[in-house]
């Protein structure tokens, strides 16, 4: 059985040696170190700094394998930047099915 964690005589949670006010809290409370974890259970360890967001280390790595944006983006070093219209599909607008009754 897991142990309980419960306050100590100064009223806060102490966890492996560490002081925290909150048990549960904002991933940005767990990242300040106000909170242990997360209501999900993210502890700090599972947390990291992406462009200015606190993100899940997992679906950050499993994001970065699964690569969704790879067809939109130039290649590296072309000298190009942003997003790029796929070859072959032309933009337009779309068409209603079916005649409109009233």
């Amino acid at each position: 059985m897991v142990k309980r964690h419960d306050k100590g005589h100064d009223g806060k949670y102490h966890i492996n040696g560490k002081k925290f006010d909150l048990l549960e809290g904002s991933r940005a409370q767990v990242w300040h170190g106000t909170a242990y974890k997360t209501p999900g259970g993210l502890t700090k360890g599972h947390l990291k700094m992406t462009r200015g967001r606190i993100v899940s280390v997992k679906k950050s790595n499993l994001a970065r394998s699964q690569r969704h944006l790879k067809g939109h983006l130039q290649p590296k070093g072309s000298g190009v930047f942003g997003t790029v219209t796929k070859k072959g599909r032309k933009k337009g607008t779309k068409k209603r099915k079916g005649s409109r009754r009233r």
